[in-house]
């Protein structure tokens, strides 16, 4: 701890909140962290929110390329002459929800809490091969619920058709300089084959944020109102066909979503093939 406060006290700089810093300063963490992704010289590896370098320096010693993706000018100038003599790590100064993902790349990082929901989005969308995360606790519950439960989102079924998400274990406040205000766990997301993609990705994610927009109502009449407002002129037809029942939204499958906007997707584009 003296040491984290030591090294940006000499950088001039104090955690800043906008960029959501929290340094993983307990090295077992680190550890378990970096162990989830049994990592080979084969392997290159994605770290995003580096800091300053704990992770990095164990990935470094494992991996066989590590990119190593920090927003902050200062911690990425630092890390840039703490590894410039390391073959194994590159530093990129830049923002990790636009900087390209190489294919089949493992992400492993403590990322700031404050983009992740936008970075889950970016690496199931993205070629990865796995990813082990240190999150938020409570947002990897959401990750992992079923349908049906408190924690079941619209981030849950944009991940589950893709991956399965498992949480691995839990990490204290104390793990972290300065502590967040929130309990955090390490997970572990997969790439998966269990639900037939659906035929139109941009329809499906339209269609589940639409929904989600009011999750406990009865599917039916959000359905109705979304249809209304995105295909018109196919609302009665689609709703003829779509087996809303009295389920409400979310109570739905990641399955039953692909069903349903694989239907949207053939009755519209049947009528405009007529």
């Amino acid at each position: 701890m003296i040491s984290v406060r030591h090294q940006l006290q000499e950088l001039g700089i104090p955690p800043l909140k906008r960029f959501g810093q929290h340094f993983l300063v307990r090295e077992e963490v680190r550890e378990k962290l970096v162990g989830q992704a049994d990592l080979s010289r084969a392997d290159t590896v994605v770290e995003v929110g580096p800091g300053l370098g704990f992770v990095t320096a164990v990935l470094a010693s494992k991996a066989g390329s590590v990119i190593a993706i920090e927003k902050d000018r200062t911690l990425a100038k630092h890390l840039a002459n703490k590894f410039a003599t390391n073959p194994y790590v590159k530093i990129v100064q830049g923002d990790a929800l636009t900087t390209p993902l190489p294919d089949n790349a493992k992400i492993v990082s403590s990322p700031p809490y404050n983009i992740s929901s936008k970075l889950i989005l970016r690496i199931i969308e993205s070629q990865f091969k796995l990813a082990s995360l240190l999150l938020q606790e409570d947002f990897v519950r959401r990750l992992t619920a079923r349908s049906g439960s408190r924690d079941y989102g619209r981030l849950t079924v944009m991940l589950q058709i893709r991956a399965r998400a498992e949480y691995v274990s839990p990490v204290p406040r104390s793990a972290f300089y300065p502590p967040p205000r929130v309990d955090s766990a390490i997970a572990t997301i997969r790439p998966t084959f269990e639900v037939t993609p659906p035929k139109d990705y941009i329809v499906f994610k339209e269609l589940v944020r639409g929904l989600f927009t009011q999750r406990r109502r009865k599917l039916s009449g959000v359905l109705s109102r979304y249809l209304l407002a995105n295909y018109p002129k196919k609302k009665d037809e689609i709703l003829s066909k779509a087996e809303a029942g009295d389920k409400r939204v979310y109570e739905l499958s990641p399955t039953e979503f692909v069903s349903l906007s694989n239907l949207i997707v053939d009755l519209v584009k049947d009528s405009k093939g007529n």
